[in-house]
């Protein structure tokens, strides 16, 4: 017999990105911690996109007055998304990004074990079930060769500087790791949202507001950390999340495949000059993705190697440097949200 936990996760996986169902059913345990039934029965009715608080209530025949209290109450726990200006307006979210990361403030060691014994499988099934997926990577700027021409959704900075609000909130990645007693060095606070999603970190109080000249230290900070660069897989960049191998579930899931580089979308890659080369180990140690390989020279295994540079940021000999793919092959994310999302409802057959 369904229940309604299990009718909310296929209403779930009918989103662009995918909530698969396991054997086991441990992503109904995610969404039983989460959703009362009455909650759930609600998202059960709601869209992809942002509605008004009647045009839901006409469907759940229920009043206004009886459905925006709830409404606001859910997506103030981050079950929901809520548009304020000109709203509010509501919509459901996926598992990531969405859902979970709105938790940040939130999980608890029985979320994150769930999680944990969910996330393997909604990596391959769900995030990289797709060609196109959420992410993408851009290098590191010092990385960046000054005479290079690069799309300016691949600078970094230009990214941030083009933002009219900015928030930023401690990862939930290495946030999880660190409740379990597996936490990193790494900084926490890196974590950017742009434009709405911004509004509505700042509004639930999951992250701060902060200038572009703050937000600009913050990678500066994270860059010399050596976390590699993840923005939003559009051309219009809507949040970009600055990660590690070691608390990253993305990286961490790719770091286990055979080609990393083919998986990602990166327009860049590294390659070493072996006149400058010491074989000093310090480029193999920084790099995410296991990439180097040392012998009588450090050569880059161009199968692992996803154009993140930190492995440049640390050479002192110039010996190791980023470039570009030919033309054909450069990565045009597409022009925003919205399209990456109908990109991947098309590859799923949705």
């Amino acid at each position: 017999m369904d229940t309604i936990y299990k009718k909310l996760a296929e209403h779930l996986n009918r989103l662009p990105i995918p909530f698969p169902a396991t054997d086991t059913g441990v992503e109904l345990k995610i969404l039983e911690q989460w959703f009362s039934e009455q909650e759930a029965g609600i998202a059960l009715n709601m869209k992809g996109y942002p509605e008004p608080v009647s045009k839901i209530a006409q469907r759940l025949d229920m009043t206004e007055n009886e459905l925006a209290p709830v409404l606001m109450d859910m997506s103030k726990r981050g079950l929901l998304f809520r548009i304020s200006k000109n709203g509010p307006l509501y919509m459901i979210v996926p598992l990531a990004e969405g859902m979970w990361e709105f938790q940040v403030n939130s999980i608890n060691k029985k979320e994150i074990a769930n999680l944990h014994e969910y996330i393997d499988f909604f990596m391959e099934y769900g995030w990289y079930s797709t060609k196109t997926t959420q992410h993408r990577i851009i290098p590191i700027s010092k990385s960046i060769p000054a005479d290079m021409e690069v799309y300016s959704s691949d600078q970094a900075e230009e990214i941030i500087q083009s933002q009219s609000i900015i928030s930023v909130a401690d990862c939930i990645c290495r946030k999880e790791h660190e409740m379990i007693g597996q936490g990193c060095n790494h900084p926490k606070e890196v974590c950017m949202a742009f434009g709405m999603g911004a509004h509505f970190y700042i509004e639930n109080g999951l992250g701060r507001e902060v200038t572009r000249k703050e937000a600009l230290e913050i990678l500066h900070m994270a860059m010399d950390a050596g976390l590699v660069l993840q923005p939003g897989n559009g051309q219009k960049v809507w949040s970009m999340c600055m990660c590690c191998s070691c608390a990253c579930y993305l990286l961490k899931s790719i770091r286990k495949m055979d080609a990393p580089a083919r998986i990602v979308h990166t327009s860049f890659y590294a390659k070493i000059d072996e006149d400058n080369c010491t074989v000093c180990g310090v480029c193999e140690e920084r790099c995410p993705m296991d990439a180097i390989i040392f012998d009588d020279t450090a050569t880059v295994n161009p199968e692992r190697c996803i154009g993140c540079g930190v492995c440049t940021g640390s050479c002192e000999f110039d010996a190791i440097q980023i470039h570009q793919k030919e033309k054909d092959a450069q990565y045009l994310p597409p022009r925003d949200r919205v399209h990456m999302q109908m990109k991947i409802a098309k590859e799923r057959g949705l």
